[in-house]
């Protein structure tokens, strides 16, 4: 068993530095790293570095530079199926698709102060609750770490098989990519980093929640699950006490460090998922104009599995981070129900105390992920961003067959002439 779990943080640590080089090379990590030795086993610290920010800075410079090469590609690229609201829609993705990359990269820089504090308390609190929950600890940091893993690894395939059916249905080149999925690329990755965090916090969740459970003790084993409910009993003690503090203490620390996050990643991910929408809404239309003109119904099949391969890319990162956000509200709410089943089964007063303490610190604390204080980041935003989606596409769609139309009489009228 200990050679199992030594195995398992060995895999996490270098999973951990892989994914740590990456995202500095992409500039989401502008902080230094270090590797200390915690208990015989790697860990890391993190400190601020001036180094990342001029890094992000050149990147940003870079990105600007670029959009003297990829603006007069847009306009002057010869394509079928390309109106003047084509074009429009194309600069527009251009302009936003560096504005946001710029935004992302100077977020990361102006406040790296609070990414590294983050980083550096979610050190701390890991190593607190493998101290509480080590008993949970192998079975379920394997399969975060799995999760994460998979997570990343369908990622990259996404990119690779796009770019392969944008250079076979497009013939496109690397000026097309640079305006193109360059910055989808980017705020894709780094919605994946908000959803790996966000991971990690609903695991400890759910370990604070498993430790609750254990505080309980059931009577009589033998009973049938209706009636062992109602034979659970809190057993008082100076452990229970003690063990029922330091939950409070981390569960505080977990709903902290939620906050931190969710206000860190405010800003970009307003900007991220802004340039993902409209990035959604014009591959949609693109995708279905030809079925709007008869003589070009040929061209379907060449667009059909590059638009598909758009959508997924577009929503993948967006539906991973809304589901897990839902989890771990669920996650935290179940805290507060485990409590109140607590606290009506509970045998001592300092018990019953120390419940109602953990219980108002829940009532008087409400963890939201938003983008900015714009929207909510759960289960029900995806919902509404596919349907205003869905909306935006119907009114290209009646705005090209009329103008489809008007071309149309417009030219009768000049052949009858």
């Amino acid at each position: 068993m200990m050679k199992k779990s030594s195995k398992s943080h060995q895999n996490s640590f270098w999973l951990l530095k892989a994914l740590i080089i990456f995202f500095k090379i992409i500039g989401l990590a502008t902080f230094a790293h270090r590797v200390v030795t915690r208990k015989k086993k790697l860990s890391y610290t993190f400190q601020y570095s001036e180094c990342g920010i001029v890094y992000n800075v050149a990147l940003s410079s870079l990105m600007i530079g670029s959009n003297y090469f990829s603006i007069p590609f847009r306009l002057y690229l010869n394509c079928e199926n390309r109106s003047n609201l084509n074009v429009i829609f194309e600069i527009l993705q251009t302009v936003l698709g560096t504005l946001v990359i710029c935004t992302i990269l100077l977020a990361y820089s102006i406040d790296q102060r609070s990414l590294v504090r983050i980083a550096n308390q979610l050190i701390e609190i890991e190593h607190e609750i493998n101290r509480l929950c080590c008993m949970y600890r192998p079975l379920r940091r394997q399969r975060v770490l799995c999760n994460l893993a998979v997570v990343c690894v369908l990622n990259v395939c996404l990119i690779i098989v796009l770019l392969i059916t944008e250079r076979l249905a497009l013939d496109s080149g690397p000026i097309s990519w640079l305006t193109d999925i360059l910055p989808t690329f980017h705020v894709g990755w780094m919605l994946i980093q908000y959803f790996m965090l966000v991971t990690i916090i609903q695991a400890n969740f759910a370990y604070v929640n498993q430790a609750i459970q254990n505080l309980t003790r059931v009577s009589t084993p033998d009973l049938r699950p209706q009636s062992l409910y109602r034979t659970r009993r809190v057993v008082g003690s100076n452990f229970t006490v003690h063990q029922l503090l330091q939950l409070r203490d981390v569960h505080y620390d977990l709903c902290e460090i939620s906050e931190d996050i969710s206000k860190f990643y405010s800003l970009p991910v307003l900007f991220g998922i802004t340039f993902l929408f409209l990035t959604l809404t014009y591959n949609s239309y693109y995708s279905i104009s030809p079925l709007l003109t008869p003589d070009e119904i040929l061209n379907v099949c060449t667009f059909a599995i590059n638009s598909i391969m758009w959508s997924l890319i577009l929503i993948y990162p967006i539906s991973l981070l809304t589901n897990i956000i839902t989890k771990i509200l669920n996650e935290i709410g179940k805290t507060g129900n485990m409590l109140h089943n607590l606290l009506r089964y509970a045998i001592d007063k300092e018990t019953k105390s120390e419940l109602k303490e953990f219980s108002l610190q829940l009532l008087h604390r409400k963890i939201q992920f938003t983008a900015n204080g714009y929207f909510v980041l759960d289960n029900s935003f995806l919902h509404s961003l596919i349907g205003t989606v869905v909306t935006y596409l119907v009114i290209l769609v009646q705005f090209k067959m009329g103008d489809s139309n008007s071309s149309g009489l417009h030219h009768n009228y000049t052949k009858e002439n």
